[in-house]
């Protein structure tokens, strides 16, 4: 059978939002890594929220946050502009980091850490994560029905 592609609007409308995300995704994260690592976040981030974990200081978190969860959602936009399939996949990865990220901030930080940025942040980027990996397999599975036809 002939491989004919159908791109039908929405799927347009999901790529285009799938790079969007990762997109946001990964400014925001490589934007918050290096001010958190630079030391520009000390009034939100002050050094005595580390007590107690891994850490002593903020540049490997913000070395983590900016390569790791900034750097992988970045990938994935950039991909999304080459290619669906590649890039819906990498966004789906994208979206398990940005997800792991989170769960690891809650079982490392205090609970205070939290408070002082608010709640709604941590809605923002868990949606986004959880819409970064659905999306990125609603795309992966369009893609697949577009082959079979």
């Amino acid at each position: 059978m002939r491989y004919v592609h159908h791109e039908h609007s929405r799927d347009r409308g999901m790529r285009g939002a799938l790079f969007a995300i990762d997109a946001f995704v990964g400014l925001t994260a490589v934007g918050g890594g290096v001010a958190l690592a630079a030391g520009f976040e000390g009034d939100r981030f002050p050094p005595d929220l580390l007590q107690g974990t891994p850490f002593s200081g903020y540049v490997v978190p913000g070395v983590i946050l900016a390569g790791g969860v900034g750097g992988s959602a970045t990938v994935a936009a950039a991909a999304m502009l080459r290619g669906s399939r590649q890039g819906a996949l990498a966004s789906v990865l994208a979206g398990a980091v940005l997800i792991g990220w989170l769960i690891g901030e809650r079982l490392i930080l205090p609970s205070r850490a939290f408070s002082r940025q608010g709640w709604w942040v941590e809605g923002i980027y868990s949606a986004a994560g959880a819409i970064m990996s659905g999306l990125g397999i609603a795309v992966l599975r369009a893609d697949r029905k577009s082959f079979s036809r």
